[in-house]
């Protein structure tokens, strides 16, 4: 799904469906924030809380970040976010909660101009607040009460700390969001690309399997003895095949890692598993070993998996998928 359907989408979102969407980036980048927790509350009684993130066990007792999620047709004005911040500010003067480390403002087509110019200089916001508190906050904090800034509220509001609210784009939201477990369920496909492989000059401890068998795979093609890596160097042939190989190895990995926590979990094994269906019958063939090797890599190079993962497969990923299932002992290329 290309950038501006996804956004089209989410502006078609109900306020529920925004909330669970916020809830879901915010999840993402819970270890970012140190989150020990992250919950939508959104809905009658939830004192202008949305989805909050807890630092701790002690909830809104201790650190957390409020999101209020404003989900209209148009843009997010000011009286409507004075109004909501001000309901924040007045349940944490109750001791409801201690005031949230930050509150931002989330909005599927943004701020107006004017708050976000004054989100961006909160000064402004703050004389803004207090300014319009008995016409936009009194009687919108709790049902049938008007609380008008006076007395020790007026005290509290005039010494809280207006730098905690902001805003964030919906752009800043999908490039977060892209990196969750949720973005290939939500949205069915446009992941990332995955980060290229970086591949050792030498042979690391944990390849060792995989080159073994190309090893073998390359003695009994040149019919000499190949037992070490040293021993490709009479070899310049195979030496240079081994290295290509090794790329495709490191390729596999990297793309492995990148998908590993931005999927559901087991979407990266159902892909090696499905390449493993692919080639299994190849397996299955007499031959040589560079007869198997060849017809193996050929077919997961042709593979098509189910899989989210698939649109962002390249040829040599596939292929070095092959090496990650001989690395693990479950192909052998010479018998």
């Amino acid at each position: 799904m290309l950038h501006a359907q996804v956004v089209k989408q989410i502006r078609g979102y109900s306020s529920d469906e925004w909330e669970i969407f916020t809830r879901e980036w915010q999840q993402g980048l819970a270890p970012r924030h140190e989150y020990h927790e992250v919950k939508r509350l959104g809905g009658p009684g939830d004192h202008g809380r949305d989805v909050i993130g807890l630092c701790s066990p002690a909830g809104c007792e201790g650190v957390w970040d409020n999101y209020q999620c404003k989900n209209y047709e148009g843009m997010l004005q000011t009286p409507l976010a004075c109004r909501d911040a001000g309901k924040i500010i007045f349940h944490a003067f109750r001791k409801v909660f201690k005031p949230p480390r930050r509150c931002i403002f989330v909005a599927p087509k943004g701020p107006s101009t004017e708050l976000r110019d004054m989100l961006l200089t909160r000064s402004k916001f703050r004389c803004e607040v207090i300014k319009t508190w008995n016409t936009r906050v009194a009687t919108h904090v709790i049902e049938k009460e008007k609380h008008l800034l006076k007395g020790d509220l007026a005290d509290y509001v005039n010494a809280y700390d207006f730098e905690s609210f902001g805003y964030t784009t919906l752009d800043e939201m999908l490039d977060a969001h892209r990196l969750t477990v949720y973005w290939a369920q939500r949205f069915g496909g446009l992941l990332p690309p995955p980060k290229p492989g970086v591949t050792p000059k030498t042979v690391m401890e944990h390849e060792t399997v995989y080159v073994g068998k190309l090893l073998d795979v390359y003695a009994e093609a040149a019919a000499a003895e190949i037992a070490c890596v040293s021993d490709l160097d009479a070899h310049a042939d195979w030496k240079a095949d081994l290295q290509k190989q090794r790329v495709r190895f490191y390729d596999a990995e990297a793309f492995m890692a990148t998908y590993r926590d931005q999927t559901e979990p087991g979407t990266t094994e159902s892909f090696a598993e499905e390449i493993f269906d692919a080639i299994d019958p190849s397996l299955m063939q007499k031959g040589t070993g560079l007869d198997r090797l060849t017809k193996a890599l050929t077919v997961a190079g042709q593979a098509s998996p189910a899989s989210v993962l698939a649109p962002q497969a390249k040829v040599g990923v596939k292929q070095g998928v092959c090496h990650q299932l001989a690395n693990d002992d479950r192909v052998t290329w010479k018998v």
